[in-house]
């Protein structure tokens, strides 16, 4: 059964949704395995950018190529842009509701399309950021990894401490290889669900997008859908869409499964 909402109308909680909320938790309940998708919606309300928000920024300085030619203006340009804003940032309440939710071994586990470590600072556990972290950098030459903490940006580009490579950010540019292992154990999450619940993510971000898709039409698992729009995923593999903010549809969720 399809159960698609493509609008809420301004005012009072709509009936529809109460039922889509109600039917949702129905399906959280009886499932033994549920993973969470999250995207830039889950930590907009911490003050990051959603992706196509990044139109402000050169494409240039997420393209591997352009970083091979150019990695300290892209080191430049990523400290300015990116290192000013995402490790200040704090969990949002869709990221507690999300943690308590696990808690509760509700969700049992969490693939993010996001950069950030807001899923980690919130306190869940069994996160696979499956596009990279912001607060990581990686050497090109031996694949050492460094906290961004641990890395001196005194000369640019930084290089690494065990054999002078070249460091670069450890998250997915145009063009990269998909980051390994979290990826593929962002996959054996995938493969391990009975249900998937997306939130805030519209699916243009790959490979990553196409996790959803495999889990739909390899595992045959059911699909909630958090988007305050519809997106790719909502007339192709979505079961219940619930067209509200994260923080509202998850606070209504673990509301509707406490009393039931």
């Amino acid at each position: 059964m399809r159960l698609i909402l493509f609008k809420r109308k301004p005012g009072k909680l709509e009936n529809e949704i109460l039922s889509l909320i109600d039917e949702a938790a129905r399906l959280i309940k009886q499932s033994k395995y549920v993973v969470a998708f999250t995207g830039a919606g889950m930590s907009v309300d911490s003050g990051l950018p959603l992706y196509n928000h990044w139109n402000n920024f050169d494409p240039h300085i997420l393209d591997i190529n352009y970083f091979r030619q150019n990695p300290a203006e892209v080191w430049q340009e990523f400290k300015k842009s990116f290192l000013t804003i995402y490790p200040q940032a704090k969990p949002n309440r869709a990221h507690l509701l999300l943690k308590e939710m696990q808690d509760q071994r509700l969700i049992r586990g969490i693939i993010s399309v996001n950069i950030d470590d807001l899923h980690q600072k919130a306190g869940s556990t069994n996160v696979h950021n499956v596009c990279g972290q912001i607060n990581g950098s990686v050497c090109q030459n031996c694949a050492h990894k460094f906290n961004i903490q641990e890395i001196s940006f005194e000369h640019l580009p930084p290089t690494c401490s065990e054999c002078g490579g070249i460091l670069k950010p450890d998250i997915l540019f145009w063009g990269d290889l998909v980051p390994d292992p979290e990826y593929k154990l962002g996959m054996k999450e995938a493969n391990r669900a009975k249900l998937m619940i997306i939130i805030g993510t519209s699916g243009t971000i790959m490979p990553a997008g196409v996790i959803p898709m495999f889990a739909k039409y390899r595992r045959h698992v059911s699909i909630i859908e958090i988007n305050i729009q519809p997106t790719v995923y909502t007339s192709q593999i979505t079961d219940i869409f619930i067209p509200l903010p994260a923080a509202e549809a998850l606070s209504l969720l673990k509301q509707h499964l406490l009393e039931g």
